[in-house]
């Protein structure tokens, strides 16, 4: 398999780092155990200073207790009752940096009852001596129960100690077989990393220069016909920007008929709008007159009926009247009848008879105010039959109203309908005649940016062409640095 130099390069690097990774790991992993037997070895010593301190911190308390015995001062008790709450949270530490030892904890187990056997037998021998004396205080301590617990205490104390100091030695033998492979790795492992590294060096650079040289040999050759070739590009480049120039300019004078033609069209839409908008207000005002007309011919059509049944009440009243007359006929019959009797009666008839003659001058009065009323009632017939009559024409103008007033509406939406159409077509134009301005504006703006590109590949062109003579002198630059032959 044939190897770039970019693959040989990065395998050099690849080395590199993977032999810096080994001596990384082999470091880190020495290092990180000898800084775990570091904290493990401190850990022994909080171990073995939390024993030494119960040991003391009980004997502090026993030495409060006998100087109060022996002085009975309260001030003799500071060290006892300092020692009490030490003792106490001292064991709580050993609990917690032996957790990870059972054995430790077992005589733990076995320490605390004994500590707190200590401590009430101190607490004894104080209470005695404050309520029945010396000598009562001294019987206790004379029974040596206080030295018997203190004893034990000592002898799990240094159990424990000797079990924490063979640890310590472990710990410590741990701690220099971590060192002693760190510095074997150091020792060791760079001058090692720093031979392979250097032989692969040698190796790549001497790789390197035969394949360099090969290729600036080709380099020569090909920077020479490139350099040709942009010489013959850069001649027509500068024939295209020419030809774009031209058309630029062209499309230019497109883009302002085009504006133009925008301006007019727009000019045509806003007309054809407005137009729509009158149009729209003439179908609304006969829509508005066809609905009066039909009002009125509602109107027209209630006010014969009311008419024809005035006619009807009047001949009711004729027929009223009628009877009335006749009624006063006779009445005034009657009365002449009365008359003629109340003469026959003589004196008698006297009172009779003017009751007659009042009747028969109410019957007059009565036929006087029929006829009255007949002459009146006549009146309002004729004027009511006019009514009639000319109800009759007037509905027949209104309904002649009516038609040529749906006529003329139909005509108008017609017209309407034609109008919003030639209105929407107009917008349609001015629509189409902006999209045409922003194509034409797009247009003039990409010929100017072809232009721009054109003046940019021409001096491109002849940038590379600049190049491509740097290229061909920097190959024989090369050429000569390696030693080999310029093209």
């Amino acid at each position: 398999m044939k190897w770039s130099i970019g693959t040989k390069i990065g395998a050099g690097y690849a080395l590199a780092l993977m032999i810096l990774v080994i001596l990384g790991t082999v470091s880190y992993r020495n290092t990180s155990g000898l800084i775990e037997a570091a904290q493990m070895e401190a850990h022994t010593y909080q171990v073995l200073e939390n024993l030494t301190k119960v040991l003391s911190t009980l004997t502090d308390a026993e030495t409060g207790q006998r100087g109060y015995i022996i002085v009975g001062e309260d001030r003799y008790l500071e060290p006892y009752q300092t020692g009490t709450l030490v003792v106490n949270q001292t064991i709580q530490n050993l609990r917690k940096l032996t957790t990870d030892n059972p054995n430790q904890q077992r005589r733990l187990d076995a320490l605390e009852p004994l500590i707190a056997a200590k401590l009430a037998e101190l607490k004894e021998t104080i209470d005695l001596r404050k309520s029945r004396g010396f000598e009562a205080a001294l019987q206790v301590v004379r029974t040596d129960k206080g030295k018997k617990v203190m004893d034990d205490i000592r002898k799990i104390t240094t159990e424990m100690g000797n079990e924490e100091r063979m640890l310590l030695e472990q710990r410590d033998n741990e701690v220099k077989a971590s060192s002693g492979m760190t510095i074997a790795g150091i020792v060791y492992g760079i001058p090692l990393a720093m031979a392979v590294l250097i032989l692969f060096g040698l190796w790549i650079i001497r790789v390197l220069t035969r394949q360099l040289r090969a290729s600036v040999d080709q380099l020569s050759t090909s920077s020479a016909e490139i350099l040709a070739t942009t010489t013959q590009v850069a001649s027509g480049a500068a024939e295209t920007a020419a030809a774009v120039s031209e058309t630029t300019a062209t499309v230019e004078e497109v883009k302002q008929t085009a504006q133009l033609s925008s301006q007019k069209a727009r000019s045509v839409s806003d007309s054809a709008q407005k137009a729509s908008q009158v149009s729209q207000s003439g179908r609304k005002s006969v829509e508005d007159a066809m609905q009066g007309m039909q009002r009125i011919q509602e109107q027209m059509e209630s006010i014969a009926e009311s008419i024809v049944r005035l006619s009807e009440q009047s001949q009711s009243i004729g027929e009223i009247i009628a009877t009335v007359n006749d009624l006063a006929e006779q009445s005034n019959l009657l009365a002449v009848n009365a008359a003629i009797e109340a003469n026959k009666a003589g004196e008698q008839g006297k009172g009779f008879a003017v009751v007659a003659q009042e009747v028969k001058s109410l019957a007059e009065q009565s036929k006087q105010a029929t006829s009255q009323v007949r002459t009146i009632l006549g009146d309002i017939q004729r004027a009511t039959s006019a009514a009639v009559l000319a109800t009759e024409q007037g509905n027949k103008a209104v309904q002649a109203g009516v038609k040529q007033t749906t006529e003329t509406g139909e005509s108008i939406r017609l017209l309407a309908d034609s109008i919003v159409e030639a209105a929407q077509a107009a917008t349609q134009i001015a629509a189409s005649s902006q999209q045409q301005m922003v194509g034409m504006d797009q247009v003039a703006l990409a010929m100017e940016s072809i232009k721009q590109a054109s003046v940019q590949n021409v001096a491109g062109t002849k940038q590379a062409e600049v190049a491509a003579q740097s290229l061909h002198d920097l190959g024989r630059k090369l050429s000569d640095m390696i030693g080999g032959k310029s093209a």
